[in-house]
């Protein structure tokens, strides 16, 4: 079995980490066919195209080892999200720990709460504010977690603008439960997009 996110195409784009893929060779063809296409709907101005092309393309650049990334880009010129998948084998740890609950840099306790999904049945939500220790920023993180008895299945989302964050919290929410479980090849990476 292997996870499949299947997100709703006019609100989350899958964000390749390795090249080439589906057809594009290098990161910027990619990010050229991306702009083109969000050209096309907001009509953007030179700079405007240099950053949100920047943007995807460090989108892209920055996935970790294990993440697999959704981006919120229905009009990145005026807000972006970010969602962090991971699908470990079972891990020895608690669930608080693989939760975040215990984070030291939290300015209040966490809250957990159930979290269901159709595919995948009961899981749970935990959400933390969290201080930047330079910055004193306060941002929201969470962590939709699913512990199957073969795997571990995590989502997270982080955003430093607290009122975006509740903005798109159903969003997010619906993308948490757009995860499946699907026959597949156990070798290759998971989490693809649907198509």
């Amino acid at each position: 079995m292997t996870l499949r996110v299947a997100a709703d195409p006019a609100r989350w784009m899958y964000i390749p980490a390795r090249f080439p893929w589906q057809g594009y060779t290098r990161v910027e063809e990619w990010s050229a066919a991306l702009l083109a296409a969000l050209d096309d709907l907001h009509d953007y101005d030179t700079d405007q195209r240099g950053l949100i092309r920047a943007y995807a393309e460090g989108l892209s650049r920055s996935i970790d080892t294990g993440e697999h990334r959704y981006a919120y880009l229905t009009q990145p010129h005026v807000e972006t999200a970010i969602a962090s998948f991971y699908e470990w084998p079972h891990l020895d740890v608690d669930d608080a720990e693989l939760q975040g609950a215990r984070d030291v840099r939290a300015v209040r306790p966490a809250v957990t709460e159930p979290f269901h999904s159709a595919a995948l049945g009961d899981g749970t939500l935990t959400l933390r504010h969290v201080a930047d220790a330079t910055s004193g920023t306060v941002s929201a993180v969470a962590h939709w977690v699913w512990r199957m008895p073969d795997r571990d299945i995590i989502m997270i989302v982080g955003d430093s603008d607290l009122p975006r964050f509740l903005r798109l919290r159903p969003l997010y929410d619906d993308l948490a439960r757009a995860i499946d479980l699907v026959p597949g090849d156990e070798g290759r990476s998971s989490i693809w997009p649907t198509d």
